[in-house]
């Protein structure tokens, strides 16, 4: 018997006799005239051969079969067949800037050559025993550039093991982008960076560097921005996509169109894909009082950030997959101690520590910590949680962040508050490409 899609959303479309059908699901966009609303008001008493339910089946607006079930399916299906091996390393947890926000354990010390030894090597178990396809590396901290030649010395043996394996590899890195040099773009050029992430949390000076704080008092805004410039050499063809986080906050919030206009100028000049999109910014109990006052709330977030934020999000079908690659099972960050987490932003948290690089096998009996790698496979389908579970946006977020999920909380998207916004985000985009 056909019903309705718990995913549908149907929403007027401003300005126009007609409304905007979207499926939060499947991705799928309709625009309904006032008759054809009519219609579908009424589709689950039309005969099934109709050819309007027909065309509502295979968007599935319509449909005959349990939707949270069959998306349980799909994501412990894509869980289990991973075939890419994914490691976040960390070369120092050392950093020369001292944001006030930072959750990141930040401390001295550079990772030896015993530990990259051992990487390479769990490296190449892991891709032998399991016939692997592919291996991801993501150069993160502390700031990973303040230890170039470790990540020169890491991708050459990395990429040498792919190589022998007729394996694929690619890799990016988390920079404060402060030592974008035309020396590290031209290693991280080597080192097969196809991804630069950095971070801006102003559009000046003097809106930016109070956040985002350089610890020898320089401007970190007018170091970053004239690193940008740095790349316009890497246009074209072997560029890296550069991608600039602004951490929103109600400080800040104001100058968010300020900046994207910059990093847009700052792409046409160097022929270089460069984009900007704002993010909520995370407050916790470490950070200053400042710092948690001006934390914005869901809703708030939702408004300031308006469209940029709405369109961030992936579509629907993106969502093939797990929610991020702590919950896959071949997916490792490493400190540079050689500890071994599931999850990037733990790094350096002795209580999330789940084993050693040099020490830890898949198929050896674990040692103490291990629960830290399985609590994260248990925030896979959140089927516990009656509110994620009736909640309409579901299929965008998958029961969001598994890190907040491991502590007790839940990271809801700001469309939560906003259906009738997302929805006609994506309707705008959709008709946008068919043109």
């Amino acid at each position: 018997m056909l019903k309705y899609s718990r995913y549908n959303h149907l929403v007027r479309i401003p300005d126009e006799e007609a409304f905007a059908l979207v499926n939060f699901r499947t991705g799928a966009v309709a625009r309904l005239s006032p008759v054809q609303k009519i219609v579908f008001e009424q589709a689950e008493d039309l005969p099934v051969s109709a050819k309007a339910i027909q065309k509502l089946r295979q968007g599935g607006f319509l449909v005959d079969y349990d939707e949270l079930r069959h998306m349980r399916t799909q994501i412990f299906s894509a869980g289990g067949t991973g075939r890419a091996l994914g490691l976040t390393i960390c070369p120092t947890l050392a950093c020369n800037f001292r944001c006030p926000y930072c959750f990141e354990q930040a401390r001295g010390g550079r990772m030896t050559p015993e530990v990259q030894d051992a990487i390479v090597a769990f490296a190449q178990e892991n891709m032998e025993k399991f016939a692997l396809h592919r291996l991801t590396v993501t150069w993160f901290g502390g700031e990973p550039l303040l230890c170039p030649d470790i990540i020169e010395n890491l991708s050459v043996r990395l990429m040498g093991i792919c190589q022998k394996l007729g394996a694929s590899y690619a890799a990016g890195i988390f920079t404060n982008g402060w030592f974008l040099t035309e020396e590290n773009l031209a290693l991280l050029e080597r080192a097969k960076v196809t991804t630069i992430q950095m971070t801006l949390d102003g559009a000046t000076p003097e809106t930016n560097d109070h956040l985002r704080r350089e610890a020898g008092g320089g401007s970190s805004f007018a170091r970053i921005m004239e690193n940008i410039k740095k790349l316009r050499p890497y246009a074209e063809d072997k560029a890296p996509h550069v991608i600039i986080r602004y951490n929103m906050n109600r400080e800040n919030a104001p100058y968010f169109g300020a900046l994207a206009a910059k990093i847009e100028a700052a792409a046409r000049e160097t022929g270089v894909d460069i984009t900007a999109y704002p993010a909520k910014m995370d407050s916790s109990i470490e950070n200053p009082q400042h710092i948690r006052d001006a934390a914005l709330s869901l809703d708030e977030y939702g408004r300031l950030a308006s469209s940029n934020a709405v369109l961030n999000i992936k579509t629907p079908a993106h969502f093939r997959g797990l929610y991020c690659m702590a919950q896959y099972p071949h997916a490792y960050a490493i400190d540079e101690l050689g500890d071994l987490y599931k999850c990037l932003e733990l790094v350096g948290r002795q209580e999330f520590v789940m084993g050693n690089v040099r020490s830890f096998r898949p198929f050896k009996e674990p040692a103490e910590g291990i629960e830290n790698m399985d609590r994260f496979f248990e925030t896979i389908f959140p089927e516990q949680d009656a509110e994620c579970m009736a909640c309409k946006a579901f299929p965008l977020c998958l029961g969001g962040c598994p890190r907040k999920r491991v502590a007790g909380e839940r990271s809801c998207l700001s469309l939560k508050s906003d259906l009738d916004g997302y929805a006609l985000a994506r309707y705008r985009e959709t008709r946008s490409q068919d043109k």
